[in-house]
């Protein structure tokens, strides 16, 4: 196994660190020291320097000092890592690069040649990653990258509630709750959580909330309203979001209450206090650390499941994935997220029901995400740069298939959910569609499939992709 490893990992440093990724990133030194690796941190430069911006001499400076080393056996890169310092063989021997999500620097690592293994974060990323890999170039009949099936793997992160069930004292960042914080979860109303700032989808979240607090009205319990992040919604979003409400005689303030960013050990007291949390997003979660978090925490979660939040957790585990096919269309209105308030609202009934649900929920989270199941699956991935790939298939044997990225598409309605964009297919692409799945490209024609691609659009929207044959 090689011994020499080059780690050029964004958000590393000293405690607290700035989320997850940070929480995740800090862990791997010490993880490979302990098993004998030379580890040589490659930490960059301070972003808010100005001078630095416009002049990269301390990034020159960096490189430098990094070819003082020699070539390493191994450089270590997550996206923004993979941007700083493009993966090459020019400075190590192997280049391995840990996927957190896929929004960053991805001219760098998408199908670079010189990258040996991607990891991702989850199975869920693990196959967005190869149906990426794995685009079609039908003129010359081969994928963007040939090796997409076998360069990818995925690894189990370590969760900071399981480290710190309490909280991580490391994830610091952040407000303590107020006293006047206290007295509201301390108070009367029902209270859900949804504080990711930048991820939800609004409509769906409003509407979930105006339909819960009619069946709370029509059954005579408390009203119900959410917990958000301050830095969700700016004054234009709030401005349009309550003339959508108007009709209604209601506004975002009847349901939302904004707060400061909290650190972890203030948010998981919050979690606990609260009867549910909302997930429905927009963001495709490449992993989805809030919802354990909060599941862990005894708070159940209820979410469209997009991304990877739809495969975190069995049913009766704490996390409800409830989406309809409707969902997706243009008239969609508050009446379409009426079954999803129902269920919140039945739960909220039996609420011992669901608490143990969450306990079978922390108990899958603590046995999957520990810092022992990372060290194991790291230490399988940097042993697996050092195996040569088997042949990659032939293109022509392989076969069309969905993408990983749809959650649901009905062949009749047209209707399709999809982390890359919902929305309803035409009849004549969702007939085209249906007769493509299942097809192997050596018996498509090269043009007519280019042809097809230009006008729907099927691969660059995420809608199909292409497989090994089962």
């Amino acid at each position: 196994m090689p011994q020499s490893i080059s780690l050029l990992l964004s958000r590393m440093g000293e405690p607290p660190f700035q989320g997850s990724v940070g929480f995740v990133n800090n862990a791997i030194p010490p993880l490979l020291q302990r098993h004998g690796w030379d580890v040589r941190p490659f930490p960059p430069p301070a972003p808010a320097a100005m001078e630095e911006t416009m002049l990269p001499f301390g990034l020159a400076g960096l490189f430098a000092r990094q070819c003082e080393h020699g070539l390493a056996d191994v450089a270590l890169h997550d996206s923004i890592g993979a941007a700083l310092r493009f993966p090459s063989r020019q400075w190590a021997r192997r280049n391995v690069v840990l996927h957190h999500g896929l929004a960053y620097g991805a001219g760098a690592w998408l199908a670079n040649p010189e990258i040996d293994l991607h990891c991702a974060n989850s199975p869920y990323l693990a196959r967005v990653l190869r149906a990426l890999l794995a685009f079609p170039d039908w003129r010359h009949r081969r994928c963007l990258d040939p090796r997409a099936f076998d360069v990818v793997t995925d690894v189990r992160l370590p969760v900071p509630c399981v480290v710190d069930p309490d909280g991580s004292p490391l994830l610091g960042h952040g407000m303590d709750i107020s006293p006047a914080l206290q007295r509201l979860l301390d108070g009367p109303l029902v209270l859900g959580h949804a504080l990711q700032p930048g991820k939800q989808d609004w409509i769906a979240t409003l509407s979930v909330l105006y339909c819960l607090n009619q069946l709370a009205r029509g059954h005579g319990t408390p009203p119900v309203k959410l917990l958000v992040a301050d830095a969700s919604l700016d004054a234009e979003q709030r401005r349009q979001l309550d003339a959508m409400l108007a009709p209604t005689g209601t506004c975002c303030a009847d349901y939302l209450i904004p707060l400061p960013h909290l650190n972890q050990r203030a948010l998981f007291r919050l979690m606990r206090t609260c009867r549910f949390g909302l997930a429905y997003n927009r963001f495709p979660e490449p992993f989805g650390f809030y919802v354990l978090e909060s599941v862990h925490n005894g708070c159940p979660v209820y979410t469209n499941g997009v991304g990877n939040n739809r495969f975190l957790l069995p049913a009766e585990h704490g996390l409800v994935v409830h989406e309809t096919p409707a969902m997706a269309a243009p008239s969609t209105g508050p009446a379409l997220y009426g079954a999803v308030a129902e269920t919140i609202h039945a739960d909220l009934a039996r609420p011992e029901a669901m608490r143990a649900a969450c306990r079978r929920g922390g108990a899958l989270i603590a046995q999957t995400w520990s810092p022992a199941a990372f060290e194991q699956d790291l230490r399988a991935a940097l042993e697996r740069v050092e195996r040569p790939l088997p042949e990659p298939p032939a293109f022509d044997a392989l076969e069309v298939a969905l993408s990983p990225l749809v959650r649901s598409l009905d062949f009749v309605s047209g209707h399709l959910l999809s982390d890359y964009a919902s929305g309803v297919l035409d009849p004549a692409s969702r007939t085209l569609a249906q007769r493509l799945l299942g097809q192997r490209c050596g018996d498509l024609d090269g043009g007519e499939m280019s042809r097809i691609e230009a006008a729907h659009g099927f691969f660059r929207r995420g809608i199909l992709t292409l497989a090994p044959v089962a």
